[in-house]
């Protein structure tokens, strides 16, 4: 558990160094045996140990001794327990797809990449408070079965079978809401790629990439 932490704090600085948080913004939860391992709230990545990583049981208890969990703890812990099927989960506070945010809209399908989510957009949670039980319940509900969702107001949140998976979908939400800012600029209207071309990428997007490698 020790290297997965180390993996958690390196995680925050890339994020950190590709402008999707800034301060203290931004939090990580991955799960783990014992629970879910979050980022401890109010810490500067560039101050962050694999010490400073938090462990939370299955309710989002920390054990004594530890940090202070990041405030969102809510959301780690709830996205992990409804969601088997999801290891890790990335939010961010990247400044393109929190202004996308600011609209309470989903981000449409500007371009057919938007398929990596898991659906035809990607989906706008209701506006709560951080760190209230409300939030984490937006978020689920906007996150359905798909795997990214803007926060009215607040950021982004990205899921993945594993860390580097859910902090790759993070930078590619931030990508697609850039896109969408920049065509809006060049005027309306902005035409979007319908459900039924989405759902074509997405099972292309199923056999994109190198084919495991076989050992010797």
């Amino acid at each position: 558990m020790t290297d997965l932490r180390q993996e958690i704090v390196e995680a925050m600085k890339t994020l950190q160094g590709q402008g999707l948080n800034h301060g203290t913004s931004g939090n990580i939860g991955v799960r783990v045996d014992d629970g879910v391992l979050v980022t401890p709230s109010g810490m500067p990545p560039d101050r962050l140990v694999a010490g400073d990583i938090v462990l939370l049981d299955a309710r989002g208890a920390p054990t004594r001794g530890q940090r202070q969990p990041t405030s969102e703890w809510r959301i780690h812990v709830d996205v992990l327990a409804a969601r088997p099927d999801v290891a890790a989960v990335v939010h961010t506070h990247s400044p393109e797809a929190t202004a996308a945010a600011c609209l309470r809209r989903p981000l449409p399908a500007v371009h057919y990449s938007v398929a990596r989510v898991g659906a035809a957009v990607v989906p706008c949670a209701r506006y709560a408070t951080f760190g209230t039980p409300e939030l984490s319940a937006n978020v689920l509900a906007a996150l359905g079965k798909g795997r990214a969702a803007l926060m009215a107001n607040h950021g982004v949140v990205a899921l993945g079978a594993d860390l580097d998976t859910a902090m790759d979908l993070a930078l590619e939400v931030e990508w697609l809401a850039q896109v969408r800012r920049l065509a809006v600029t060049c005027g309306e209207p902005v035409h979007v790629l319908p459900d039924e071309e989405i759902a074509r990428v997405a099972e292309r997007f199923a056999s994109y990439g190198q084919p495991p490698m076989e050992r010797p």
